[in-house]
């Protein structure tokens, strides 16, 4: 899975397009950045007289995780999902990650695709916050609260070791869509703010809306 591909549903080409879109800068690895770890994702934008319709937790293993030219590496994390349902029918989410990540000698790095010298993991948190249209669905697989599992991603060290989506990366083989699980006729799912922010050693890469800065070069 890449973050894009299954966090928000996006293809290749989406991601493509998003980053032609962002302007992105870059700094040595190491660097310090002002792009922190998703301020924006908590509950205090939530608009006045909303109702809370979701609040799940779920644990997600081997997610690959898409760089600028590859996935680089399998995430295991734990996603918190809130909806609430806007006074006009429309549902507004805030999604958080926190986790581990781990890549491997040979990988591509996340923003310039350095090879990497040798395994390594490391941690990350961030999430988006979205906006949709649709219909709950009334009698979800899952509860609408609380912690509703496991979910195996399907990724592995083999895809990562292709290197870039050009040379034959699929991604995760069985993501878990919360979207598609608890809503129906779902339309103009959009992401107004996003970010995640990774960490290694006295490294940090950072992948915002806003840009992205850093790098992971082990």
């Amino acid at each position: 899975m890449s973050r894009w591909m299954s966090r928000t549903g996006w293809g290749i080409a989406g991601i493509l397009m998003l980053i032609l879109a962002v302007g992105t800068a870059y700094a040595a690895p190491g660097a310090s950045s002002a792009l922190h770890a998703g301020t924006f994702v908590n509950a205090g934008g939530v608009p006045e007289g909303c109702v809370q319709v979701l609040d799940i937790i779920f644990k997600v293993t081997n997610d690959e995780d898409s760089g600028f030219v590859g996935y680089w590496a399998l995430d295991d994390y734990n996603k918190h999902v809130q909806v609430w349902q806007v006074p006009d029918g429309s549902f507004y989410a805030v999604v958080r990650y926190e986790g581990k990540w781990t890549t491997f000698a040979n990988a591509l790095s996340p923003m310039v695709g350095a090879t990497e010298g040798s395994d390594a993991k490391g941690t990350f948190q961030g999430g988006y916050i979205a906006t949709f249209t649709g219909t709950m669905n009334p009698a979800p697989a899952f509860g609408s609260g609380g912690f509703i599992g496991t979910f195996d991603f399907g990724g592995t060290k083999e895809d990562i070791l292709l290197g870039t989506y050009g040379a034959g990366q699929t991604g995760a083989t069985s993501p878990f869509d919360w979207v598609s699980t608890y809503f129906t006729a779902v339309a103009d799912f959009t992401q107004p703010q996003w970010g995640w922010t990774y960490h290694y050693r006295s490294q940090a890469w950072s992948n915002f809306y806003t840009g992205s800065i850093g790098d992971i070069v082990t």
